[in-house]
């Protein structure tokens, strides 16, 4: 039906209700209201005027899970409508989406009580599936103007987030957005301002304070160091590997019970063998290695591509090590066929080396993944 025929109509019937005389006024103010332009002039009025309750009753809700008032109230008083004296509204399109609803998207300019433009700001009105007197039009305006919208933090992959004291929704990770060690959020809607950020990961220090919404994205993989716990486990696993190495070096065969040789296991066995001449003897049994005085600087974590997710970091482990073997020695005593006793003497190899290793944390544990390390023991 064309536009005009619609206004007809509407505009007989409405002569009809004023000349029956039962709520002309009621009816004659709904048809007034039933314009999108009407609809966005006054709410913006409302906000103008700090109006938060009446303007909270003009959002439309209907497009996803409702906007609570005290949400509402937050996102309006940081963006303090307030302040300004009046704006200029201007049309900007019709349109509808796949299912018909209705929309009209319009750009409103806020001024000062001079007549200059403080903020500019686009909002849009949709038509409601229910009328007035299921006569007149009903317009509100989305509720997605007050609010930060795609807002990207990235973190740490395996990040805990708690935004404004709630948990960040799984399904806002965005898995093309960032590398494979992080995760990248597109959160779809914040207040405006301020609002508390703690960031929990399992081997990184915690992150608690404030986001500032209004950046357009923040990044916190470069702000969170790595835990006094997470520092030990390195630790603890470049003492393993240095163990492994020595001993085996010492068996002339590999000994990696704990497999800790095992992402860099083609490397670790040249180093073996290059070994093998300084420790290992036909006449000796093998005895202990130990690992002492040893100091780890740390690098930065560092957020990579790979397929497992690593996050890295790189170390330098300076050491003491001490090789023990058990050898047969001639005592001063002699057997009845005339040939010494002999007893058996632990003699130790020892030296100061350092090594240096990248570290790799994935499926929850840290590997091994590059290592450089001088033949050893340089000195006897």
């Amino acid at each position: 039906m064309k536009v005009w025929k619609r206004i007809l109509i509407k505009t007989v019937i409405l002569a009809a209700v004023i000349a029956a005389g039962g709520g002309a006024a009621a009816s004659y103010q709904a048809y007034r209201q039933s314009s999108a332009e009407y609809a966005v002039n006054h709410y913006l009025t409302l906000l103008i005027d700090n109006s938060q309750e009446k303007a909270y009753a003009c959002l439309d809700q209907s497009e996803a899970e409702m906007m609570t008032a005290e949400v509402y109230e937050k996102a309006l008083d940081a963006k303090k409508y307030s302040l300004y004296s009046s704006c200029d509204v201007t049309k900007e399109e019709n349109r509808r989406d796949s299912n018909g609803n209705e929309y009209v998207d319009y750009h409103a300019k806020f001024k000062d009580a001079g007549g200059e433009v403080k903020a500019e700001e686009n909002f849009t009105v949709k038509k409601q599936a229910d009328q007035v007197y299921g006569l007149f039009d009903r317009w509100k305006v989305l509720s997605t103007h007050c609010m930060v919208t795609d807002f990207m933090l990235t973190v740490p992959a395996g990040s805990e987030v708690y935004i404004g004291g709630q948990l960040a929704d799984g399904s806002w990770i965005d898995s093309k957005a960032a590398k494979a060690s992080c995760d990248t959020y597109d959160i779809p809607t914040l207040i405006p301002g301020s609002t508390s950020l703690v960031i929990r990961h399992p081997v990184l220090e915690s992150v608690n304070g404030m986001l500032d919404t209004e950046t357009g994205s923040a990044d916190y993989t470069d702000k969170m160091a790595l835990k006094e716990t997470g520092q030990s486990a390195c630790k603890e696993l470049g003492v393993k590997f240095l163990k492994a190495v020595y001993t085996s070096a010492v068996k002339a065969k590999t000994e990696d019970s704990e497999k800790v040789l095992a992402d860099v296991s083609k490397e670790a066995e040249t180093l073996i063998k290059n070994q093998e001449a300084d420790f290992h003897s036909d006449d000796a049994a093998f005895h202990s290695v130990g690992i002492s005085d040893f100091a780890v600087q740390f690098g930065n974590p560092v957020f990579t591509d790979d397929p497992d997710g690593a996050i890295q970091t790189e170390i330098t482990f300076s050491y003491h090590y001490a090789i023990q073997e058990d050898i047969m020695v001639d005592t001063d005593e002699l057997q009845e066929d005339g040939t010494p006793v002999q007893q058996t003497e632990t003699v130790s190899t020892a030296g100061d080396a350092t090594a240096k290793f990248t570290m790799s944390y994935y499926d929850d544990a840290w590997h091994i993944t590059a290592f450089e390390m001088p033949v050893i023991p340089e000195e006897r």
